[in-house]
């Protein structure tokens, strides 16, 4: 019995000694197992071990990125909800941290993953462009840069589909007057977009519709000069040929046919310029960081190892085996692909080294079918820097984003230069703010304009008389704080005033009164 009881006690023993020898993981354990399980694209892992990492050792050097990588692996696993809560934690408690880039495209992309079709809400598509906007502005030289560009573009066209579709809807059940409205602000905000000149074309027969000839006269005739190898051209001038109405060919009719839809704009139909990084002959960014090259096919970065500190060697036999084994996991992942010529060269060679041959693609995301151009890939997590790159330019500027307002001076007043004339022009020596008013009756309309913070030229006379199709004479006023014009013409049912740049000048253009029709006392 004795016997039994002394062995009994030197197992007990021996138990309490073996837990004793059984440390406690360490943060840099934490940090290892979760790269190990993030690299073998165990997420649902990784995120457990980054998280014991972030609870148990919150100040180690480790845990920001493994922070980072919680939302990374909520990313990888489709978990877009928690992806774009982490990473916008992230962005909030680090605002200095040198991954804010490669955050900021993730989180657009968890967003432009969830896309749907040109049919379905937008929400996600304007979160992502808004995303992808704050990127490109923040890192214009970037790795991202030409990600969130070619993104952007896509963003962009969705957007506008949707509008296409919605006014296509309203055109359908004869309500006119929404299909002009979404077709015109379409025009407005993505003129460079491949449906433009469908939205143009639909534009003109709305109003067209509406009973707005001149209107939309100016519509075809912009859809020719903007567009005229397109489909819609043909089309365009066979219906401004029907309508017989005057068209103003001194100036761009694109703007003034959105004015006077109620979508002011400055009507340049451009595309949107690209930024991208740029590099010295030593192939490093201007900022002085190392250039390297890193891709995953999938047009995201790798994530396999970054630009957190690498676990050191670790003192216990157990930890070491998991440092080695993430420390040869992320050599093997970091293997430095061939040099290559363009982003998606780049791509290629990297996917192969992190996700070996089934690289995993971004799912969700629409493909345009007008996409000029196949998707870049993006820089790596730990190598952001890409090789080779080519210049871009400066950011695009919206089409109806306002120029700054100062002092200026009305130097003429003219009519334009097309037979009959419909459009009245001031020029000024530069942008400016103004407010405009209609008073109509039976016997004739006056427009009057009020110019802030503008004096009219010494040479410029205070009573013009035009007696030219609609016109018949002009008063210029001023005081100390604004020039006022007022206008006497013929009936007119609507008027707008388009500021246009280079040089500065506004254009006040009508639509004359069709036969029949009453005006209102006042507009």
């Amino acid at each position: 019995m004795k016997r039994a009881l002394l062995i009994l006690v030197a197992f007990s023993l021996l138990l309490v000694a073996a837990c004793s020898l059984r440390k406690k993981p360490t943060g840099e354990d934490y940090y290892a197992q979760g790269q190990m399980m993030f690299a073998e694209k165990e997420y649902k892992s990784a995120i457990e071990n980054y998280q014991k990492l972030i609870d148990e050792y919150p100040f180690s050097p480790y845990a920001e990125d493994a922070e980072m990588r919680i939302g990374l692996a909520h990313y990888e696993e489709k978990e877009y909800a928690e992806a774009i809560g982490s990473l916008d934690d992230f962005q909030r408690m680090h605002p200095t941290s040198k991954n804010l880039e490669l955050v900021t495209y993730y989180i657009g992309m968890s967003y432009y993953d969830q896309m749907g079709r040109e049919d379905q809400d937008q929400t996600k598509t304007q979160q992502a462009l808004k995303r992808f906007h704050e990127l490109e502005q923040r890192f214009p030289e970037g790795s991202f840069a030409e990600l969130a560009h070619e993104h952007i573009v896509v963003c962009r066209e969705m957007l506008a589909r949707n509008y296409l579709v919605v006014g296509n809807y309203y055109y359908k059940r004869a309500n006119f007057r929404a299909a002009e409205s979404r077709f015109a602000e379409l025009m407005q905000k993505y003129p460079d977009s491949p449906v433009a000149p469908d939205a143009l074309y639909e534009l003109g027969i709305s109003l067209k519709k509406e009973g707005k000839k001149y209107s939309a006269a100016q519509a075809f005739a912009a859809l020719d000069k903007h567009f005229p190898d397109s489909n819609y051209a043909k089309k365009g001038r066979a219906e401004l040929a029907k309508l017989h109405q005057p068209v103003d060919t001194e100036e761009d009719p694109l703007p003034l046919v959105l004015a006077e839809t109620g979508y002011p704009g400055d009507g340049t139909v451009t595309p949107d310029k690209v930024v991208v990084r740029q590099r010295d002959e030593g192939g490093r960014m201007r900022d002085g960081a190392a250039s390297s090259s890193s891709y995953g096919a999938d047009g995201l970065p790798n994530l396999g190892s970054a630009a957190a500190p690498a676990p050191k060697a670790a003192k216990s036999g157990a930890a070491t085996d998991i440092a080695s084994a993430a420390q040869a996991q992320v050599g093997a992942m970091t293997a430095a692909p061939a040099p290559a010529t363009s982003v998606a060269a780049n791509a290629q060679a990297q996917a192969a080294a992190m996700f070996g041959a089934a690289a995993p693609a971004a799912s969700g995301a629409p493909v345009m079918a007008s996409a000029a151009a196949p998707e870049a890939s993006a820089p790596s997590l730990h190598e952001m820097q890409p090789a080779d790159a080519p210049k871009r330019a400066d950011p695009p500027l919206s089409v109806s984003q306002s120029p700054a307002t100062g002092p200026a001076t009305l130097k003429t007043i003219r009519l334009s230069a097309n037979d009959p004339p419909l459009t009245v022009v001031l020029d000024l020596t530069g942008p400016v703010q103004f407010e405009k008013h209609l008073d109509s009756s039976s016997s004739g309309s006056t427009a009057t304009v009020v110019l802030k913070d503008v004096t009219p030229d010494a040479s410029l006379q205070t009573h013009l008389v035009f007696d030219k199709s609609i016109f018949k004479d002009c008063d210029v006023s001023s005081s100390s704080s604004a020039t006022t014009i007022t206008l006497n013409m013929s009936p007119v049912e609507h008027f707008a005033v388009i500021p246009l740049e280079q040089p500065s000048r506004l254009l006040m253009t009508f639509t004359p009164l069709a036969a029949g029709e009453k005006t209102s006392s006042a507009r």
